[in-house]
């Protein structure tokens, strides 16, 4: 009787564990799939991404000698765009709240402009809550990321 029950306890927990382990391995496998992603778009722009954060709605690679930054958006049909990091000016990080309560953050993005000419403006989203692709972050884990790529730009405009 001891090991019928030593069977089908086993068997129980395989039939739990099973679905867990799975989804693990899928999770890991669409990480890998977004990193692959983001190293091709470097190699067909001539960029090596040597620091990279690959989330469900962002790819970002940041080659440190080109002193380039590649933006990949992976919903957007992988659109991308290459921002030079020597024509930047500065880099802030944005936060919304909603209105009715402040605690609650709404978006994170981090804007950055350019110092020459055109003082163009661009935005990257790291967290909106409006929009659905927000698969495993939270608002307060895009603001920690956000902070950090604020961090990395700005050791690349002083140096």
């Amino acid at each position: 009787m001891d090991t019928v029950s030593t069977l089908i306890g086993l068997g129980l927990l395989a039939l739990f564990m099973l679905p867990v382990l799975y989804l693990i391995w899928q999770q890991n496998n669409k990480e890998k799939n977004r990193l692959k992603n983001l190293k091709n778009i470097s190699a067909q722009n001539n960029l090596n991404a040597d620091t990279f954060e690959v989330s469900a709605n962002l790819l970002l690679g940041l080659d440190t000698k080109a002193n380039k930054l590649l933006i990949v958006e992976p919903t957007n049909n992988m659109q991308h765009k290459i921002l030079d990091l020597t024509k930047v000016k500065s880099s802030t990080v944005n936060s919304c709240t909603f209105p009715e309560n402040n605690k609650l953050i709404k978006s994170v993005s981090l804007d950055i402009s350019e110092s020459k000419k055109h003082q163009k403006l661009t935005k990257i989203i790291f967290y909106d809550e409006d929009s659905n692709e927000n698969e495993r972050n939270n608002a307060s884990e895009s603001l920690v990321i956000a902070r950090k790529w604020q961090r990395i730009i700005n050791e690349k405009l002083s140096a």
